[in-house]
């Protein structure tokens, strides 16, 4: 479930038309549900609250869809940032601060174990997850928006409101880190 923003012109003609049509919001749900609820089921790891928080990321947007600006971001982004903050107030009503590690979501995440290669993958799976707890969480996120929620640049740069360049420095860095930790685990420094 890659979140796959919409041709430009066609979204910014339904987001014109959202503000006083249903159906215009209607269709551009219908084209970015799937994403938003697999970016909010990989943070919170169960179906029951991705849906609720889905449904709220939705509510929002449509509720705020006639301010909603043109300022360089995408619609698609715009509703990443409005999930993102629902995942955030989600943790927050729960009175719990850490998200969800991605050891609990992985199973769903790749699907059924493949019988050819199963060992083989869970050890690399488990050995880029106790490589990725170690990393700060801005790292995390960055990797995650990338390679698990498979974003583009741009919009990653859009989600996390930076430049490209400095995208593209925080993912240099971000992957040096992780590279470091996974040579540490490797080696056995690290337990």
């Amino acid at each position: 479930m890659a979140l796959v923003p919409m041709d430009p012109d066609k979204e910014k003609e339904l987001v014109l038309r959202a503000a006083g049509q249903m159906d215009a919001f209607a269709e551009l749900y219908e084209y970015y549900v799937d994403g938003i609820y697999g970016y909010i089921f990989r943070r919170v790891g169960n179906e029951r609250d991705a849906e609720d928080l889905t449904a709220r990321t939705f509510e929002k947007a449509l509720g705020a869809v006639g301010d909603f600006k043109w300022k360089g971001a995408s619609f698609c982004s715009w509703l990443v940032r409005i999930a993102a903050n629902s995942v955030v107030d989600h943790y927050r009503r729960e009175g719990r601060a850490k998200m969800v590690d991605l050891e609990e979501v992985l199973p769903q995440l790749v699907g059924e174990d493949d019988p050819t290669i199963g060992l083989l993958r869970e050890e690399e799976s488990q050995l880029l997850l106790r490589a990725m707890k170690r990393l700060p969480r801005k790292y995390c996120s960055v990797i995650e928006l990338k390679f698990i929620d498979e974003m583009d640049t741009k919009m990653i740069a859009e989600v996390l409101d930076c430049s490209r360049g400095n995208l593209a420095v925080r993912l240099h860095r971000a992957l040096k880190a992780l590279r470091r930790e996974i040579e540490k685990l490797e080696k056995g420094e690290l337990t």
